[in-house]
């Protein structure tokens, strides 16, 4: 599953993400759980783009949506430690960072959303209209968004701004232009099509636990000098203003915790809530409503006479999102369902087995699990909630003070040595002095992480020159480079061990090559793919229809592959080549070509693609430059709950 996603991510441009996801409301998911615990305030910053910020808020409910609609494509498959496997949380806040500048940018054009646009595209959504495709009226509109944690400004706010980052994308579609030759070699591309089936000899098969021979140990490293040179590599002596250690020292009192709960009450306010699961009977050109409530009159009383709810909806229910996991749908408020689902659910008590009923989705029957009151939480519940958050707050805003005052003093007493830097952190709590080993641009640094704002950091001083303080995970960091060493041709001792493993590799590819050789000979005298995959012990398997640029699912970077089958023609056998950790040879079994006519009925919207293509490109340039102008910063919880230090997200 996991190497499903992964493959199928590499697709997904940031565009799948670049439409604010706020107002996009799900049927039939749990909106009651957060991401962080105690639910971060919507004021407080996850990431600051520049005069803009992204809020926890925000995060947040983007980050549950993108989990809701993974979870409706994978199912029971797609759980919260695979997000965190894939990336998740760092593609959603990237999406939002995206947005930011995006907004940024259309200020900078001068572009605006008017009043007129945004109603009219709030008329747009289906979620407000009502059966007959009018507006659900104020009422249904402001409850809708409170069921889904929004205020009517909260969610407007976004939707303009999702509409500003349409402006701009308009703006940058009207330089492009696509040429009538551009369409058809386009076309061309796509319409060039094979099919293969293969023998795949993975190297590993062959791989040694011998040492290497120490000649041809010593040839490879010589032929592929270039390849295992040793990078620049720097050293630094830093102050760190740890944000944790500051913790120790701060006091919050009661009065204050009092009064942050009297201030921000809506932090605490929960609507009534119900936990229930279904089981679903869809309506359609097979089943009447009338027979899928027939049917799950039956399936209600197999349940009154003992047969367990959950696995007969694991058995028959036809919602792909919680079929597999016994009908439950977690808990949701008023507002989230649809109202005929709604009535049933709230009116039921625990335990309480509800309909069959119908709504626009098909027939249901619901069991009520648990129901959650409404109303504010009591101050001793929330107590210990606001005490970490106020001392969170309070230690970040001290470190980032005391980081900018030690960095004053360093500008003010022109300190540019080790020892004197040392000196400074003597008697300061949460100061330390710390000193790196020498790192690469692109190493892991040991407490920092791996191409964060620290290694930017460093990479753009000169040797003994101090930086001004830098964000990272664990608070604040004032950076001198102590030395710098230049870029230089490794010796065989130092990178003895990637040598070896390069060319363990590459014996084992010739190896795999060699036998796959054989096997072609074998072919050319009469005998099949099946037979000679027999006797070297593997399987023949069969690729989906690709074209260039395309993959093969299995055989990781297979370009050679791929450029040799759409040469070929039906029957034809190509290979061995070398293919991701081993080789490859095929026999080619369907070969796509370009028909004219067909070109002529899809060439406009080859030209549609093709320009979407252009102007998805002209934003990721945009967004890069961008970037780099504006100096992104992250929170430290972000980059500490999300695990977020050694990726792309950890402060730039």
């Amino acid at each position: 599953m996991l190497k499903v996603l992964r493959e199928n991510l590499k697709y997904l441009s940031w565009v799948l993400w670049g439409v604010i996801a706020v107002f996009i409301l799900f049927v039939f998911v749990d909106f009651g759980g957060t991401v962080g615990p105690g639910g971060p305030a919507e004021t407080t910053a996850a990431v600051v783009v520049g005069s803009q910020e992204v809020s926890f808020g925000e995060f947040e409910r983007a980050y549950r949506n993108a989990e809701n609609s993974y979870r409706q494509a994978y199912g029971g498959e797609f759980t919260a430690e695979l997000a965190r496997q894939i990336g998740l949380p760092g593609q959603v806040i990237e999406s939002l960072v995206a947005d930011k500048i995006l907004v940024l940018e259309a200020k900078r054009l001068g572009l605006a959303v008017i009043d007129s646009e945004l109603q009219r595209a709030i008329l747009e959504l289906p979620v407000f209209q009502s059966d007959d495709g009018r507006f659900v009226g104020t009422e249904a509109y402001e409850r809708i968004l409170r069921a889904n944690d929004l205020t009517p400004d909260e969610f407007e706010r976004g939707l303009r701004q999702s509409l500003l980052t349409e402006k701009v994308r308009s703006v940058l579609s009207e330089s492009i232009y696509v040429s009538d030759r551009e369409v058809e070699e386009s076309f061309r591309e796509q319409a060039e099509t094979a099919k293969i089936r293969y023998l795949h000899l993975a190297g590993s098969q062959f791989s040694s636990s011998e040492s290497p021979d120490p000649a041809a140990l010593q040839a490879h490293f010589s032929e592929h000098a270039d390849e295992f040179r040793i990078p620049e590599r720097r050293t630094v002596e830093y102050l760190l203003v740890d944000g944790a250690a500051l913790q120790a020292g701060i006091e919050i009192s009661d009065a204050e915790i009092d009064a942050y709960y009297q201030e921000n009450p809506s932090e605490f306010r929960s609507e009534e809530q119900v936990r229930a699961r279904h089981i679903l009977l869809q309506v359609n050109d097979q089943r009447s409503a009338e027979e899928a409530l027939r049917a799950l009159e039956a399936v209600r009383r197999r349940i009154e006479s003992g047969e367990d709810f959950a696995a007969i909806a694991a058995e028959v229910s036809e919602d792909p999102g919680s079929g597999q996991r016994g009908g439950d749908l977690g808990f949701f408020g008023r507002g989230q369902m649809v109202p005929q689902f709604e009535e049933a659910a709230f009116g039921g008590q625990p335990g309480d087995l509800v309909g069959p009923i119908s709504t626009s989705f098909g027939a249901h029957l619901i069991e009520v699990l648990e129901r959650r009151p409404g109303g504010v939480e009591p101050l001793d519940q929330v107590r210990e909630r606001i005490r970490v958050r106020l001392l969170g707050e309070r230690a970040r805003v001290e470190a980032e003070s005391k980081a900018q005052a030690l960095a004053d003093r360093v500008r003010k007493e022109k300190i540019s040595d080790g020892p004197a830097m040392a000196a400074l952190a003597d008697g300061e709590s949460g100061v330390q002095f710390q000193a790196s080993v020498a790192f690469g641009e692109a190493d892991h640094v040991e407490g920092i992480g791996r191409s964060t704002a620290f290694t930017v950091a460093a990479f753009g001083l000169a040797e003994g020159e101090v930086s001004e303080p830098v964000k990272i995970a664990r608070g604040w960091a004032i950076l001198r480079v102590a030395s710098i060493d230049a870029p230089r041709p490794a010796t065989l001792d130092e990178v003895r061990d990637q040598v070896t493993a390069a060319l363990a590799k590459e014996l084992a590819t010739q190896r795999a090559v060699a036998l796959l050789q054989e096997a072609r000979a074998a072919l050319s005298r009469g005998d099949d793919l099946e037979a000679v995959a027999a006797r070297l012990d593997t399987a023949v398997e069969e690729s989906d229809s690709f074209g260039r640029g395309g993959r093969i699912a299995g055989l990781g970077d297979a370009g050679d592959v791929v450029a040799e089958a759409l040469r070929l023609e039906v029957g034809d056998i190509g290979g061995p080549l070398p293919s991701g950790d081993g080789a490859v040879l095929f026999e080619v079994v369907e070969r796509g070509r370009f028909d004219p006519g067909a070109f002529a009925e899809q060439q406009e919207s080859t030209r549609s693609r093709l320009e979407a293509e252009r102007v998805n490109q002209l934003v990721g340039e945009l967004l890069t430059a961008r970037r780099a102008e504006l100096g992104i910063r992250y929170s430290p919880e972000l980059v500490e709950n999300f695990d977020l230090a050694g990726g792309a997200t950890a402060g730039t």
